[in-house]
């Protein structure tokens, strides 16, 4: 009897090393970080987007939040109402609503991954994309990044006009030295 060749075909599946972060999509060319006049003025003396310390659990990493959208994001809005009074009211309370443009690469983490990177626990997680959804956003437009980012990398900083319902670009320069 003639022996039978059989092909065996193998399929290498990597194991993730929880030292790396696994690979993001391709970022976007332009993503935004929402923000306040009064935080702005904190970002401009900082020099940097510093990531967040606010309400994080004692062994989770701090971030700081963008998003895919040049509409407001929001999450942002500092008072408990939804929708465009809130944001007329966070206005009013801390100096106009900004947008902060910056490159994709800035930020290259999506929501998914805030586990492995910050160490956020699940059910915060889970609670995080409950509150976002409830407030009106997308939580598949979320970006993130434990790293600060320096105002050098801004490609343009806005405050958002209600009455030509518009975001009109202010010159950073002019920012840095009234401060």
């Amino acid at each position: 009897m003639e022996p039978t060749h059989m092909q065996i075909h193998v399929t290498l599946i990597p194991i993730p090393n929880p030292d790396q972060p696994p690979p993001s999509p391709d970022p976007p060319e332009n993503i935004f970080h929402f923000t306040t006049g009064q935080k702005l003025k904190q970002i401009i003396n900082s020099g940097c987007i510093k990531p967040t310390t606010a309400k994080i659990e004692p062994r989770e990493k701090p971030v700081a939040w963008f998003s895919t959208q040049a509409q407001w994001e929001p999450t942002a809005t500092k008072v408990p109402i939804p929708g465009m009074a809130g944001q007329i009211a966070t206005a009013q309370a801390q100096g106009g609503l900004v947008r902060i443009t910056v490159p994709g690469t800035c930020a290259p983490y999506v929501f998914p991954q805030l586990p492995l990177i910050a160490g956020t626990k699940p059910t915060v997680c889970i609670g995080l994309l409950l509150a976002g959804l409830e407030l009106g956003s997308d939580p598949d437009t979320w970006r993130f990044t434990p790293t600060p980012v320096p105002t050098a990398l801004f490609r343009e900083v806005e405050f958002y006009d209600f009455a030509s319902n518009r975001w009109l670009a202010v010159d950073l320069a002019e920012l840095s030295c009234r401060n």
